[in-house]
């Protein structure tokens, strides 16, 4: 008998290690991408300072403490926009920009 492992064996081996590989990559990968959004979750765009959810007539905002910054979630402002009241979107924006000169930018 030959110990001497056969050519189809040694292809084998060899595509089940670069399974292995690629699997742990892409693991690798996924995670990594988790990390990253988890690490802008809830982040000013601008400045990169923690965002605050404040709620204005049914609406939420986030708002930045550090640069006075607004952000809206995607149907945010078709809500506001599609509401029977005409003037919600000044009211709205009224009271955010009250509360902005209630409390000075840091710097």
């Amino acid at each position: 008998m030959t110990d001497k492992p056969s050519r189809n064996e040694d292809e084998y081996f060899a595509r089940e290690e670069r399974e292995k590989l690629e699997r742990h990559r892409d693991a690798a990968r996924r995670a990594a991408l988790s990390a990253e959004r988890k690490s802008h979750f809830m982040k000013c765009p601008k400045c990169g300072g923690d965002l605050l959810t404040e709620e204005f007539h049914g609406i939420q905002i986030e708002r930045c403490p550090e640069d006075n910054g607004i952000w809206l979630d995607a149907g945010e402002l078709d809500a506001v926009a599609a509401h029977e009241d005409k003037g919600l979107l000044g009211r709205v924006f009224g009271d955010v920009m009250s509360t902005f000169r209630s409390k000075s930018p840091r710097k």
